[in-house]
């Protein structure tokens, strides 16, 4: 904010060359983002030194004009966004999205002309190539978060809708105990090591990148518990062990056992030989991860609660969970049980000339419109 005085004119003299000058000046005060300075001119006449006061007034008070910034496009958003991101796990799979959508809605486009219309033609394209419901719908949930956060920048005032397309429940594979004998005996015909992964994924619920990189000074023997620095949710946290899950760690430990408790953390070391036994054991759609689903399975369907095998798993938040909740619909039947006497007993049914009926105490109940039929 500016502001500025009203200015006085007075008159001043001064001796150049042994002669005499005259001239009239002025001065004005201003005050600008709480900064003080004084500006003054010249002229020969009062008359002019008023003129030129009222019109360097005029100058000072008149808003400045700011240009305005080139607007922000598609291809800088992202660089700004993904700095952000920097040391997400994700980053890499954030930047091939990017590379993707650059490309698709054009790196120079304004992020202001990224409108509803503008996605929607974009996703139209996207099901007309047969992409899954998921594959269309990863790009436009990093879009919406590029636009959220642009909002924020202050580029855009508000967000365009994105509609995502309905995604399955998500899949759920898991074995059998007589699937995970045939599944292991095949691991063992070829690499003990990777029998003693698959084995313990299973009965401890690790994920792939968790187990590979268990190393032996994570492992707690004493007290049945694995500890996890690492993991998805960037939360540590301990994993008991079972006793076939300690069992592997006894086959595998020696007296200085150090590093990685299964040798590598490169899954591509274990690839062919996990593909050739999945396909000896006759197990057909089955990857590495769905034995994290089997540990679940197995968990719910021996009665442990939700709330145990997610805490058990590492999820967040229950929703994740509760996709195996179908495994165990006797929690449902134990919920329910807490209505069996809610309500006082039903009296006998009575037939419709008013006398009880004489049922003996051992017989069923006869539903009231099945009684109204026989008393006809």
């Amino acid at each position: 904010m500016v502001t500025v005085s009203r200015g006085e004119v007075y008159p001043r003299t001064w001796l150049y060359n042994g002669r005499e000058r005259k001239a009239y000046q002025f001065s004005l005060t201003v005050v600008e983002d709480g900064v003080l300075r004084r500006v003054r001119g010249q002229a020969p006449t009062k008359a002019e030194a008023l003129a030129d006061m009222d019109s360097k007034r005029e100058e000072l008070l008149k808003p400045k004009q700011v240009a305005a910034p080139a607007p922000l496009t598609l291809g800088q958003a992202f660089e700004r966004l993904l700095a952000l991101k920097a040391r997400k796990k994700t980053l890499r799979q954030f930047e091939s999205i990017a590379k993707h959508l650059k490309a698709a809605l054009g790196a120079e486009t304004p992020v202001a002309e990224i409108t509803a219309e503008r996605i929607s033609e974009y996703k139209a394209r996207r099901l007309a190539e047969g992409l899954s419901p998921a594959g269309v719908n990863r790009p436009l949930e990093l879009l919406r978060h590029l636009l959220r956060q642009a909002r924020r920048w202050k580029l855009i005032t508000e967000v365009p809708e994105i509609d995502r397309e309905r995604e399955s429940q998500g899949r759920l594979r898991w074995l059998t105990p007589e699937d995970a004998v045939r599944l292991l005996d095949a691991c063992r015909k070829r690499s003990a090591t990777l029998a003693d992964l698959a084995e313990f994924t299973m009965l401890t619920g690790l994920r792939r990148g968790e187990a590979l990189g268990l190393e032996w000074e994570r492992v707690d023997r004493s007290r049945g518990v694995i500890r996890l620095e690492k993991t998805k949710t960037d939360t540590r946290r301990e994993v008991p062990l079972c006793g076939p899950a300690d069992a592997v760690m006894a086959r595998r430990a020696t007296p200085d056992a150090t590093g990685l408790v299964f040798g590598c953390s490169r899954w591509p070391a274990f690839r062919y030989a996990w593909d050739q036994a999945v396909k000896e054991a006759k197990l057909d759609d089955f990857r590495f991860h769905d034995l994290r689903h089997t540990a679940a399975s197995w968990l719910v369907q021996r009665g442990r609660s939700l709330k145990e095998v997610q805490e058990f798993l590492g999820h967040k938040n229950i929703t994740m969970t509760m996709r195996y909740s179908h495994l165990s619909p006797e929690h449902l039947r134990v919920a329910v049980s807490v209505l069996d006497n809610i309500l006082p007993a039903a009296p006998i049914a009575q037939a419709q000339d008013g006398h009880k009926n004489s049922l003996p105490q051992h017989a069923s109940i006869v539903p009231a419109r099945e009684v109204r039929v026989l008393a006809r």
